[in-house]
């Protein structure tokens, strides 16, 4: 499939800027839940996915690693298919308790507060999303219609979220745009998401956390307007 020219533009922007994308996250290692309780596996995050806008309401999804590809003006056909859900009953997707969806709905709005972005509420719709996912443990992007940060190995929401947002610290405001460094950050405090909804699912090696944010953020324009516009310097 041939990507019109405009987009083409974008992309080529978004590849000379991009860093280099994150190696997956191995869960196929038997020792690793020993290895994390004895603190032998560091926590991650998964690279940050965008959209570029394609123009006439249509956004297409993308990931950091994916930008090699835009800039040969190819798109992938499909998204990687997921593999088999877990059976062990060990292994289940957790419904989140009131309790828990009021601290990520707060650290999200705290940090969102910070720049000057609006407060989120919660979406169901989008946390369902997530939880079914969760059923393969796969510690990739669904390729869905809403904005996503996926993290695996930390200790709780809250410091996942807080990883996510420290990206701050490595984002040029002066340079506004997708990077694959600070991706979570602008997403968390996008000024046009209006909602989130979360889940988490304890897998064999990992406890894997993911939010899913509506509307998406991480839009990409040839101009960056979008991030000129919704990611603004700390304000408090």
């Amino acid at each position: 499939m041939k990507i019109p020219s405009a987009i083409l533009a974008t992309a080529a922007l978004l590849v000379a800027s991009a860093s280099a994308q994150q190696e997956p996250l191995d869960v196929a290692n038997p020792n690793a839940n020993e290895q994390q309780q004895q603190g032998l596996i560091e926590p991650t995050v998964a690279e940050p996915i965008g959209f570029i806008d394609a123009g006439k309401g249509g956004f297409l999804p993308f990931t950091s690693s994916e930008f090699e590809g835009l800039e040969r003006g190819e798109w992938p056909q499909s998204r990687p298919s997921a593999p088999t859900p877990q059976t062990d009953e060990q292994f289940k997707a957790s419904g989140l308790p009131d309790y828990e969806i009021e601290r990520i709905l707060n650290d999200h709005n705290y940090y969102r507060w910070l720049h000057g972005s609006p407060p989120l509420r919660w979406n169901w719709e989008a946390a369902n999303f997530g939880e079914n996912w969760l059923q393969y443990c796969a510690f990739q992007h669904t390729g869905g219609k809403f904005g996503e940060n996926l993290a695996a190995g930390h200790r709780d929401f809250p410091t996942a979220i807080k990883a996510w947002y420290d990206e701050v610290n490595q984002y040029n405001f002066d340079a506004p745009g997708f990077y694959s460094a600070t991706g979570h950050f602008t997403q968390v405090v996008w000024k046009d998401t209006t909602s989130v909804g979360c889940a988490k699912r304890a897998c064999p090696n990992w406890t894997i956390y993911i939010c899913n944010y509506e509307p998406a953020g991480n839009i990409v324009t040839w101009d960056n307007s979008y991030f000129r516009n919704n990611v603004t310097p700390r304000q408090r």
